[in-house]
């Protein structure tokens, strides 16, 4: 079996997304994502990439990495060439396990749980809809788009019992939310005013009151503060008990990090921004995480995302993967957290799921009652819809053997 094509797909309504498919001459087909920089990685997957691996066996995904890695010095961080390698890296396995018959999971190694449990990232319908973080903050923080179904982002700044409510009918036990953005962007992040304090404390005061004390809430801060505003929210808001602090301040900084645990005892968490096992392990060993974010999208694909998750476990820090970003880098955490016992959370955007992701793909896992659940078809269990292929804002472009 040798890879005969490498397709990517970008759609106008979505720009922040890229889609793949490597083609082999089996027939089987593999499919990949990314997100954020969509342009720029398709590039470099054509004009790098492609020359690299076409006519070689898919399912030589050891070897192809190591020859994508080698040719390229700078393979640190969460770089074009990174996310370019992990959408292939998915695609390999997505073919690897198709061509066993089998999915992910189990070409994997198997299941060590028969699902796992989610956690409601608070977004709203067209959170993925703008061409870039700037202007996606901004409208992000406004939450007046209620033209469709699960417009989380405006009830939770706005309607909280009633986010509440819906959230416990479908089994959620725990939701993140980033009530203080608005206030980094109007101040740079270096401080927070009182009253942009004051306002995203009481949401998240509203929010524990509706929910009871057993229901877990994560505050996503987005990399946006200096270390000493964002001690200043966190001290403000511990006594509601937040589960986590995710990117409080941006991670590029080790003293500053050290800094930041050594002046608070509240639960920490890092590791979506960052990629391969290199950057995780230089995290680990400054002591400064509770809990690990990893992205399969940015972090080096299904083999780096695994090795990541196992390093953590030595370390005695779980694991949460990543999803704000699409349907396939969602399946493929999914795939890798049935797999390991170091998983917390899978992260869930039911805006998304229920959304735009049922308009790109067919066999998403099930979700129920708070968890999502495999469908046992070989691979990911994906395929794109038809109706992907026809729309009229989707760009095409290919590099054949």
């Amino acid at each position: 079996m040798k890879i005969s094509e490498i397709k990517t797909y970008r759609l106008d309504e979505f720009p922040l997304m890229l889609f793949l498919e490597l083609h082999t001459d089996s027939g089987i087909v593999g499919m990949g994502e990314n997100c954020i920089g969509s342009a720029a990685i398709e590039t470099f997957i054509h004009e790098s990439v492609a020359p690299r691996i076409l006519g070689q066996d898919p399912t030589n995904i050891s070897l192809i990495g190591s020859k994508l890695r080698s040719d390229f010095i700078g393979y640190s961080g969460s770089s074009v060439s990174v996310r370019a390698h992990s959408s292939i890296d998915i695609a390999l396995w997505d073919i690897f396990s198709k061509a066993l018959g089998l999915p992910l999971y189990r070409a994997l190694g198997g299941a060590v749980r028969e699902s796992i449990e989610t956690y409601n990232t608070c977004a709203g319908s067209g959170y993925a809809k703008v061409s870039s973080n700037v202007e996606r903050d901004r409208k992000s923080q406004l939450g007046n788009n209620l033209t469709d179904r699960f417009e989380d982002l405006h009830m939770f700044l706005n309607d909280q019992g009633r986010l509440i409510s819906e959230l416990g009918e479908m089994g959620f036990r725990a939701l993140k939310v980033w009530p203080f953005d608005q206030a980094a962007v109007d101040t740079g992040g270096r401080f927070i005013e009182p009253a942009a304090l004051s306002a995203g404390v009481e949401v998240i005061r509203n929010l524990r009151e509706a929910a009871g004390p057993d229901f877990k809430i994560m505050l996503e801060m987005h990399s946006l503060w200096s270390t000493v505003a964002a001690l200043e929210i966190i001290r403000n808001t511990e006594e509601f008990g937040i589960h986590w602090y995710e990117d409080a301040i941006r991670i590029e900084s080790s003293m500053a990090l050290k800094q930041l645990r050594a002046k608070t005892t509240a639960d920490l968490t890092f590791g979506e921004t960052i990629g391969t096992k290199f950057e995780y392990q230089k995290l680990l060993e400054l002591q400064v995480v509770d809990h690990l974010m990893v992205d399969p999208l940015w972090a080096g694909g299904i083999t780096e995302s695994r090795r990541i998750i196992e390093m953590a476990h030595t370390y005695g820090v779980l694991v949460s993967p990543h999803d704000c970003t699409g349907p396939i880098g969602l399946t493929a955490g999914f795939n890798l957290s049935l797999t390991n016992t170091n998983i917390e959370f899978q992260e869930f955007v039911r805006a998304f799921y229920y959304g735009w992701y049922q308009e790109i793909v067919d066999g998403l896992p099930e979700f129920r009652d708070g968890k999502l659940y495999p469908n046992d078809e070989p691979g990911l269990g994906l395929k794109f819809k038809q109706s992907f292929f026809e729309r009229p804002d989707l760009h095409v472009k290919s590099s054949v053997l």
